[in-house]
Formats: structure tokens, C-alpha cells, sequence
């Protein structure tokens, strides 16, 4: 008797593509499945291991034929988990890997799948990097197709402004090379906006040289010092010179900070930190005017390679926490906001997850504030869709770890983000939890989203990659926001 075996469609994919595919069962699935987010918690259909843009475009070719939805992912870290879908393909890219530094063109080719922390490493001792990030596990596709902001940013950039072409794997399956003479609307509609359109799976950047080493000075106060310190902040925090940053944090320091005397521990604090790239003796004159008049409970001062630097927050964004962000650019920082940003950090309903990172004695903090470049960019300008990149940059993070926890912390990111409204003038692609919603894509990128809609239209007209902001689903399908 001869048994028959039904192969269901999914099962298919493995013969179509060149590569290895994980179904739910095999070994590695759940290990492959899992996002930077934990409270997303997604089961793909099947999940393709991609070598390579062939590898992609098979995969590709074949669930689109095969009526499956499509995902992407290579360092998983979309807050929203935007690179898995139940019952979805999962293209996952991080197998490609690659990294060419071409010194003598000044260039460095990345594969798609690769992380900062795998390019910073490849980048040591050359003197070059590629402004990114502060997050050495965060996927290079992601932050660079949604911007892409670091300790770098006030004195080069945005990441996207030193990239010099992609590979894309677009939607009807076609390989191209975009740059700013090959399909130029694709690839302006991909510098910043770029989570949609395509399956990108190599980034040729033109990096910068350092100016030197990082020293970050670090200085903790104490709550009765935080209106008067973030009224400085206000006054000298995009003056500063452009290779300092200037980053500013409130929160709950946690009971046990014996670096700290014991009347500050459990209480609100402020934590104000400089990081600065270059000769580490012009330090303290090139960061006094944002620290000077005040008397901190704790100051530490350390110099380190960028490298180094850059993992340095690792351990507080790991992986296996639980993430709810709200982002607002804020143009004015005045004494109303400080006020209502201070009344906001007190209220917080959270516990502090403490971590062994450095900069800021790292804790998941609810809020925290980056001084930008003080000028915005000129509104034709294409390096960024949005347009303009405003004087702060600011973070509302929930964060926990156990699903109990959830409901409080959310609400009060939304509490605090619409009590920030007056103040706010748009947000920053890579930190919202909200996937597919059309009101934040058009604060977003402004003026620039009836042209970013049309780009989208010409090169993917079904609609193929729906789980970013430039989404032309009808309301109420697949790609409406995550709760």
C-alpha cells in the first residue's frame, strides 16, 4: 500500500527559493521569530532565510503568487513589530551580512541584513564611521529607511545623508540599484520613508572620519534642580558646539544607587549628559556652558573609543522587554513644556529596569530630551521626506517587563504625548508604536506625502509591503494600527 502525503502551499515555498525556510515546529523558528519588542508576539507562516537579493526576490515572487502577505526583517526592532505577521511570509535578511569598506573610494557597501554593531566593528581602526544610532543590535535596513539619528547626528547628519545608493528587491519581484540618477524617486522616497517600498538588501554609504575619541560627561541632580537645569537646556543645548551632543533624562533613580547619597535614592532625578568627539583635553571648556552654575550629587567624566560608545546602551534596550514609545520634535522648549514635561515624569507608573550600561547609569527612563543641530532643514531639501529635522527631539518611553504591567504605562504615554500637543511639530518614523496609520504618516513627512503615496503607487501598485506609514490600504484592513 502505497501512503500519500498532502503537501500544503506553504510547504512549497521551500522548493522555490535556494535558501533555508523555517516552519512553525522547527528548531530554530521561535528563536528566529522573536523581536526586539516582546510585547509583540507574532507566528509567520514561515520564515525565509534570504543569502542573498535572488533568495529575496524568489521568496518574494512566490507568496505574492501564492496569495500569502509579505514581511521583512533583519535587526527586528520596529517598536511597532512591523517585521512579523500570523500567518504571513517573513523575508528574513540577516544572513546578508556582508561588509566592503573601499578606503580608496571612500565608500562602505552593507549588506541589508547586517546590524551597527557589525559595522562600527569592521569600521575600528580605520578613524571612519558611519553616523547611526546608539544601539549596537539595531538592524541597518531599519534606522537608515527611517532616518536614522546618533551621537554623530549634530555634527554630520542623519544617517540617510551619507547613503549613496540601495539595492532593492521591489515588489513585482524586480533587482534594482537606486541611487540619486537611477530611479531617483525611489530612492528619495527611501531616505527616511523607506520601510515599504522594497526589501533592501545592500546600503553603500560614504562614511565619516572621527574627530577622535568620545568623552561623555555625565552629571546627576537633584529634583529640585531639574526647571532651573532644563531651562539651561533650553537656552544652551543647540548652541553647543556640533561635536557635542547634549542629552537630558528624568527619572526615578532606583533605591539601591549608592553612587548617589541616600536622600536622592527612590526620588526623582535629572541626569545631563555631553558626549563629545575629539581631543579629550578641549573637553571641559567645549561642555562648560551647559553644565556650569550647578552642583551635581553625582559627575563622572570617561573617554572611550566610538566603538565602544556605541554599545554602550545595549544592555539597557536588550532584548526580551516590553515597549511603548511616543516621539515628539519640539521647536521651543519653553518654561510651559519644562513644566508640564516634569508634572508628566512624576507621574509615571513604572518601576525602573535597571541595566549595566553606562552613559546615564542606564535605566529604561520615561523621558528624555536631545538637544538637535538648531537649524531645520530647508523645506525642498530630500535627505530626510519629513523635511526638517526641529531644535529637541524627544522620547516617551514605556517600558516593562510582565503583561500586568502593560495597561497603566501605555496610557500614560498617551497621556503625556497629548499633553505635549501644543508643542509638538511632528515625530520620527523609527520611534512610533503605531504601524499603518495614515494621520501619523502625513505628520510625518508633511507636504512630501502626496509624492511619497504617488512613488509607492508606481512601484508597488498592490499594495505588497503594507506595514509601514506610506500605506494605501483601504481603512480597515490588515495594516491598521497596533494597539
Amino acid at each position: 500500500m502505497t501512503s500519500t502525503f498532502t503537501i500544503t502551499p506553504i510547504e512549497q515555498l521551500s522548493n522555490a527559493v535556494d535558501c533555508v525556510v523555517l516552519y512553525p515546529g522547527s528548531p530554530d523558528y521561535d528563536l528566529a521569530r522573536r523581536l526586539w519588542n516582546a510585547d509583540i508576539d507574532r507566528r509567520p507562516a514561515a520564515i525565509v532565510r534570504a543569502r542573498n537579493a535572488d533568495d529575496v526576490s524568489a521568496a518574494l515572487r512566490w507568496s505574492t503568487a501564492n496569495g500569502y502577505p509579505v514581511t521583512v526583517r533583519s535587526g527586528g526592532h520596529n517598536l511597532a513589530g512591523t517585521a512579523a505577521m500570523d500567518g504571513a511570509v517573513q523575508i528574513d535578511t540577516r544572513l546578508i551580512n556582508d561588509i566592503e569598506i573601499d578606503e580608496a573610494a571612500g565608500l562602505i557597501r552593507v549588506g541589508g541584513g547586517c546590524n551597527w554593531g557589525q559595522v562600527d566593528r569592521a569600521c575600528e581602526g580605520t578613524g571612519l564611521a558611519v553616523p547611526a544610532g546608539v544601539v549596537s543590535h539595531t538592524g541597518v535596513a531599519g534606522l537608515t529607511l527611517g532616518g536614522g539619528f546618533g551621537y554623530l547626528a549634530r555634527q554630520h547628519g542623519a544617517t540617510v545623508d551619507h547613503l549613496e545608493s540601495i539595492e532593492v528587491v521591489v515588489a513585482d519581484g524586480s533587482i534594482l540599484e537606486v541611487n540619486a540618477t537611477s530611479h531617483p524617486d525611489l530612492f528619495r522616497a527611501m531616505k527616511g520613508a523607506g520601510h515599504n517600498y522594497g526589501v533592501a538588501t545592500r546600503f553603500t554609504f560614504r562614511p565619516q572620519r572621527l574627530a577622535g575619541p568620545a568623552t561623555v560627561r555625565l552629571a546627576l541632580f537633584a529634583a529640585a534642580d531639574r526647571r532651573a537645569i532644563m531651562q539651561r537646556f533650553a537656552e544652551r543645548g543647540i548652541g553647543m558646539p556640533a561635536e557635542v551632543g547634549t542629552y537630558l533624562r528624568l527619572y526615578r533613580a532606583p533605591e539601591f544607587w549608592s553612587q548617589i547619597p541616600a536622600e536622592h535614592r527612590g526620588k526623582p532625578i535629572l541626569s545631563l549628559a555631553t558626549i563629545r568627539y575629539g581631543d579629550p583635553a578641549d573637553e571641559p571648556e567645549a561642555t562648560a556652558p551647559i553644565f556650569e552654575g550647578f552642583t551635581p550629587i553625582y559627575l563622572d567624566v570617561r573617554t572611550m573609543p566610538h566603538v565602544t560608545l556605541q554599545h554602550q546602551t545595549d544592555d539597557e534596550f536588550r532584548y526580551g522587554l516590553r515597549h511603548y514609545w511616543k516621539h515628539t520634535f519640539i521647536e521651543e522648549l519653553t518654561d510651559d513644556v519644562i513644566d508640564t514635561i516634569i508634572e508628566q515624569c512624576d507621574l509615571y507608573p513604572g518601576r525602573a529596569l535597571n541595566s549595566s550600561a553606562y552613559i546615564s547609569h542606564q535605566v529604561m527612563c520615561p523621558f528624555e530630551i536631545i538637544a538637535g543641530p538648531g537649524t531645520a532643514r530647508e523645506p525642498g531639501d530630500d535627505a530626510l521626506p519629513s523635511g526638517r529635522v526641529l531644535n529637541y527631539s524627544a522620547n516617551i518611553g514605556a517600558d516593562w517587563e510582565y503583561a500586568s504591567e502593560k495597561s497603566p504605562l501605555v496610557e500614560w504615554a498617551r497621556g503625556f504625548s497629548d499633553a505635549l500637543a501644543p508643542a509638538n511639530r511632528g515625530t520620527y518614523i523609527n520611534f512610533t508604536s503605531v504601524q499603518g496609520d495614515d494621520a501619523v504618516a502625513r505628520a510625518v513627512y508633511g507636504a512630501k506625502y502626496e509624492d511619497l503615496a504617488a512613488t509607492k503607487r508606481r512601484y508597488d501598485p498592490e499594495n505588497v509591503f503594507r506595514r509601514g506609514l506610506v500605506d494605501l490600504s483601504d481603512p480597515g484592513d490588515d495594516a491598521g494600527a497596533d494597539a
